[in-house]
């Protein structure tokens, strides 16, 4: 009989515990914040992945869909009936894990995690040990661990073929190396059963090996200009760990950085720091008329349309404002309907892009590689493709360089903190206020068609992507001010 009050760590939750007890607590309490629709996007990207694995055994049993006591009852027999098993659920003690793969062999089990990543990653060893750990306390002997992983270089071309999208890694060695999982086992048992949240503990755990949920809420916890906005992560988590929030705390001798002095200094002064003579010179090397140009992108574990590649940045729509000398100004647009986007925008591109003069981009390594890569995808277009590479200045250059910083900004040099700092514009009256929901809204509206309002969501995302275009106009026109 199972006890549906019994407190039970799971895989997840291990790897909860192993990044911050308190998102171990809060995952428990089930008070994370809501999934968001690209956290979403994340994991149906899995799912997908899992799909093709799958048909690589036919003949296995698939559990998953059912519910935990019939997950474990269906794991049994299986066991016992010696099936390759897709979702075995496994409980023993206060350890339950759902294993995406085992396979039986002469001697024991083989126990395989699937992910949708191209490569092995550091997290993905402590999964596999923690899942071992308890198979292995139920009583199967567990011989070798695998990681199924998606290969990279896999180009679609007709119907998918499972065999050469995925790769299979053995790990055993590394999963023999994790030594602590009964010791942290026992340690997230107590912090789940704790009726107080865990104190607050900023730290690079934060971000590693994925930027936690609680992130935005404990870290609003730091003073207003706290040290988390410095350059080098090196000196500010120093200073963390020392006890130090506040720039303004910083002690005197400190060493910091030629920027890091330039964000103290308009902190202190509460003023913008500009550097005239350098931003002079940027705006004198422009050869006009400037285009100023943006993508929106969206990308898929599994590709979906043929001659493209695993998270293959996808280009579906792009906002171009051209700029003349005299300041007049003209705006172009192009957002995909169905289907694959990308040769209806390479036509309308090379139209809209024809010309000699600089093309205005925001972090160009972005545009650089979409365009490098549809120059690869499609070669009858690549020679005017690397000509327009060749013609892109990044307007962030500037700003990268701290040759405009005003404290508003935080630390950082991304659009959606520039344009409001020097201009007093932002994108929270928009809907769609970044490209990540960009990315998404289009996705789940246009390719999968899970949302409705396909009309509104294309109204907004030509605002949303309008305003970056014209935002860099705004921005170069602060600058020739200033």
């Amino acid at each position: 009989m199972i006890n549906n009050k019994m407190t039970l760590l799971t895989k997840s939750k291990y790897l909860n515990g192993l990044q911050c007890p308190r998102l171990l607590w809060y995952a428990n309490k089930k008070l994370l914040p809501e999934v968001s629709l690209s956290d979403q996007h994340k994991f149906d990207q899995g799912h997908d992945f899992e799909e093709y694995v799958k048909k690589l055994y036919p003949d296995s049993v698939d559990l998953n869909g059912l519910d935990f006591k019939e997950n474990i009852d269906k794991t049994k027999e299986a066991v016992q009936s010696n099936k390759t098993i897709f979702e075995a659920g496994f409980m023993v003690d206060n350890l339950f894990v759902r294993s995406d793969l085992v396979i039986p062999t002469e001697d024991g089990w083989d126990l395989f995690e699937i992910k949708s990543t191209t490569s092995v990653k550091p997290q993905h060893i402590p999964d596999l040990a923690f899942q071992k750990h308890v198979l292995q306390k139920s009583g199967l002997k567990v011989n070798k661990c695998y990681l199924i992983y998606i290969n990279n270089e896999y180009v679609k071309n007709g119907e998918i073929n499972p065999k050469d999208l995925i790769i299979q890694e053995e790990v055993t060695e590394k999963v023999d190396l994790v030594v602590d999982i009964e010791s942290n086992a026992k340690k997230f048992l107590e912090t789940i059963s704790q009726e107080q949240t865990p104190d607050i503990c900023i730290s690079m755990q934060c971000n590693k090996p994925y930027e936690c949920p609680l992130k935005k809420e404990c870290w609003s916890t730091l003073p207003e200009n706290n040290v988390l906005q410095l350059t080098n992560w090196r000196v500010y988590w120093k200073l963390l760990e020392e006890g130090v929030e506040d720039i303004n705390d910083i002690p005197k001798g400190t060493k910091l950085a030629a920027k890091d002095q330039i964000i103290i200094e308009a902190i202190r002064e509460n003023k913008p720091i500009l550097s005239k003579e350098h931003i002079k010179h940027f705006l004198k090397s422009l050869n006009y008329p400037l285009y100023h140009f943006d993508f929106e992108t969206f990308d898929t574990a599994v590709p979906i349309f043929d001659n493209s590649r695993p998270y293959q940045k996808m280009a579906f729509q792009y906002s171009l404002h051209i700029e003349q000398k005299d300041g007049s100004v003209e705006h172009r647009e192009f957002l995909s309907d169905e289907g694959d986007p990308r040769p209806a925008l390479l036509e309308q591109m090379k139209k809209d892009l024809k010309g000699t003069g600089d093309i205005i981009v925001f972090n160009k390594s972005f545009e650089i590689s979409v365009m490098k890569q549809l120059a690869e995808d499609f070669p009858e277009h690549k020679e005017w493709l690397l000509q327009a590479v060749d013609r892109i200045v990044d307007l962030a250059d500037p700003f990268r360089a701290f040759y405009y910083y005003n404290k508003s900004q935080k630390g950082s040099y991304s659009i959606k903190k520039v344009l409001p700092a020097i201009t007093g514009k932002s994108y929270d009256e928009l809907e769609i206020g970044n490209g990540g929901d960009a990315s998404m809204m289009y996705f789940y509206s246009h390719i999968r068609q899970k949302l409705e309002n396909k009309d509104e969501i294309r109204q907004n995302l030509l605002k949303y992507c309008g305003l970056d275009t014209e935002g860099m106009i705004l921005i170069m026109g602060k600058l020739k001010e200033l």
